[in-house]
């Protein structure tokens, strides 16, 4: 007799938040917060490039990026939801 529970597609509920989304936000938010501030460094101090062009151009055009494809990833793409694993509901699993 299988004893495991299995759910169907249509019962999914994605999760908003869980506990461990802290540490991800943070750790997330501080890795983009250095690259974007090296990324200004090496434009403006080692490449010259005028701050105008830095400021004015590529720099919204990154935060522009980065707001999309986190949506992107956090909601609309087929790996944003935190989904199970298929082999964590199956019998064989010892993690079920």
């Amino acid at each position: 007799m299988n004893t495991t529970m299995t759910a169907s597609k249509g019962d999914f509920k994605p999760v908003l938040w869980t506990p461990g989304d802290w540490n991800a936000f943070f750790g997330f938010g501080t890795n983009i917060l250095v690259n974007m501030l090296v990324l200004t460094g090496l434009l403006r101090f080692v490449l010259k490039m005028p701050d105008s062009l830095v400021f004015g151009r590529i720099l919204p055009a990154l935060g522009l990026m980065m707001c999309l494809s986190t949506m992107y990833y956090g909601t609309g793409s087929p790996i944003g939801w935190r989904r199970r694993p298929a082999a964590a509901t199956s019998a064989r699993c010892p993690r079920a």
